[in-house]
């Protein structure tokens, strides 16, 4: 079970015994029927935050501050402007585009979820939303105010793209981007 602060998905450390060795928190194969998106996309055995984001005005900003706090607390300064503007624009993407108008605002198919995952050589940022409407990368006007989005998340991260979500209602909108050489 995982505890809810804040609508912060953070893993509960396992249970311990006095003659058990520690072991990563999440082996073998994911459980289907969590909650835990951690642990079932398999993505618990590396360092992972999620947060639920609201479909209000304030969405960009809860998206912003909650990379830029977790990113801070992962000592990745280096891609933090970048990761907050893709996790931004998917954000405001999945707000103004990913919302099915038979669900209610409230319901918990609803929601969109903005994700961060550390993986060896990449951060993986991850906004989930119930429509199944495949994102469109469209070059807009030069003088056009709409449709920035994805070529901003195209130019930023080292690869981006979606999948549809077989067991649920939605998809995930996922960009990679390349951690810095240390």
């Amino acid at each position: 079970m995982t505890p809810r602060h804040n609508d912060n998905i953070q893993p509960l450390p396992a249970p311990r015994s006095p003659c058990a060795r520690e072991l990563p928190m999440f082996l073998g194969d994911p459980p289907a029927y969590t909650p835990n998106l951690a642990v079932r996309t398999g993505l618990g055995s590396t360092p992972f935050a999620a947060r639920r984001i609201p479909a209000a005005t304030n969405c960009c900003y809860v998206a912003r501050q909650f990379t830029r706090q977790t990113l801070r607390s992962w000592n990745l300064n280096g891609i933090c402007d970048d990761t907050v503007q893709v996790a931004s624009e998917l954000v405001a993407n999945a707000v103004r585009h990913g919302r099915v108008r038979i669900l209610r605002p409230d319901s918990p198919q609803a929601a969109v979820w903005l994700a961060l995952a550390l993986r060896p050589h990449t951060l993986l940022c991850i906004v989930r939303d119930p429509s199944r409407r495949r994102p469109l990368l469209a070059f807009p006007a030069p003088m056009a105010e709409r449709n920035r989005g994805l070529p901003i998340v195209n130019a930023l991260s080292s690869t981006w793209g979606w999948t549809a979500d077989t067991r649920a209602r939605g998809k995930s909108v996922w960009a990679r981007l390349s951690l810095p050489e240390t």
